[in-house]
């Protein structure tokens, strides 16, 4: 999977856009969210939303991503000019036992906008130490880190 073809797709107006693998597929989604995955796959969905957020300040966005990141017991690094946090949660969605990882990749354009995009990566909890599943999950983190944000234009 690794060196694989990629696609860029971009979301919410052009607002995020980020890589995919070229096979991936769009799936529907509720909830004004993007969902993507594999063709034909029972696990490996990756889910995409955008938050705005207004009048925050660089020092203050990197405090808050602290708080969170040592709640969520995660990690807190910079991909370029995105700030990530990233950690892992370990539910039952309808009976089956699931890995959730996620992503909040936040880009600072200014005092007044800065943009968070939360990814999130559903796996079936068994597939959690099958090396394939790891290769593309260190894919996913590297694509989702690196997103590109664009501020929204003026009407």
């Amino acid at each position: 999977m690794i060196g694989a073809r990629l696609d860029r797709v971009f979301t919410y107006g052009d607002q995020l856009s980020f890589l995919i693998p070229h096979e991936w597929i769009e799936a529907p989604d509720e909830g004004g969210n993007y969902l993507y995955h594999a063709p034909d796959t029972d696990s490996g969905w990756l889910r995409a939303s955008l938050l705005s957020l207004r009048n925050i300040s660089r020092e203050q966005l990197h405090q808050l991503l602290k708080r969170r990141a040592d709640e969520r017991v995660g990690s807190l690094y910079e991909s370029g000019d995105n700030i990530v946090i990233s950690w892992e949660q370990l539910s039952v969605e309808d009976g089956i036992p699931i890995c959730n990882y996620w992503w909040a990749v936040v880009h600072y354009h200014g005092p007044n906008l800065s943009h968070e995009a939360l990814f999130s990566y559903t796996i079936l909890r068994k597939q959690h130490e099958d090396p394939a599943t790891k290769e593309i999950l260190f894919l996913v983190a590297k694509l989702v880190a690196d997103a590109q944000f664009t501020e929204p234009k003026a009407a």
